[in-house]
């Protein structure tokens, strides 16, 4: 016979669980950056950095990034992060293309339980 100490420490211990495996292990900032032309820089290319950070208990690979533009290039800082690591993941588009478009954005695929993870950049034509 279970007792009622042992039966609350159970339930407690399957809600953290469940709560364990909710919280996502890859936290993106930004996940969506909007720009203005004032944004370019002097060649006229629009410049993102996004971190990525690692908060769950085992390293995550990122095991590709796939722009949905061929005018939009990406440097990975590097493509494992480390428990509790962040890396960069910058984007670069050219104004004019990214104007046109109104957004941009690349999704990356990774080993965690976030499979697919997108992240965006936004023309504000103001």
């Amino acid at each position: 016979m279970i007792s009622l100490g042992n039966y609350f420490i159970s339930i407690l211990c399957i809600v953290f669980l469940f709560r364990v495996n909710e919280v996502s292990d890859l936290v993106i900032s930004p996940k969506v950056k909007v720009v203005t032309a004032k944004d370019q820089n002097n060649e006229g290319d629009i410049i993102v950095n996004f971190k990525l950070q690692n908060s769950g208990l085992q390293e995550i690979q990122i095991i590709s990034v796939s722009p949905h533009c061929s005018c939009t290039d990406y440097k990975l800082s590097d493509p494992r992060i480390g428990v509790g690591k962040t890396v960069t993941l910058t984007l670069t588009v050219p104004w004019a293309q990214l104007s046109s478009l109104g957004d941009v954005y690349a999704v990356l695929k990774t080993d965690s339980k976030q499979k697919f993870v997108k992240v965006s950049i936004k023309a504000d034509r103001k």
